[in-house]
């Protein structure tokens, strides 16, 4: 899946982090982040000689004092509070 220009996210925007996303980070005690970079785009190859590419937005985040490189945008708005995700 690729967002295209609708980057959701910018560098220096703070998040905190939902029920699920406290849960994940749980052994460092994180509440909240950074977002540490601008968008780039990451890519998934296909496996066993398909040759289906999929692109998608990633992020530098850094949560309780830890970098965290490449970590997708789907996978952020899961683990983030949001107005719809108020948890």
């Amino acid at each position: 899946m690729h967002l295209g220009n609708t980057d959701v996210f910018k560098k220096g925007d703070l998040f905190f982090l939902n029920d699920r996303g406290r849960m994940l980070f749980q052994h460092i005690e994180a509440k909240n982040g950074l977002i540490m970079s601008e968008p780039y785009l990451l890519y998934e190859y296909g496996f066993h000689g398909t040759p289906e590419t999929v692109t998608y937005n990633g992020y530098d985040v850094l949560i309780k004092g830890r970098l965290f490189t490449e970590i997708p945008e789907d996978f952020l708005l899961r683990v983030i509070k949001s107005e719809e995700n108020t948890k």
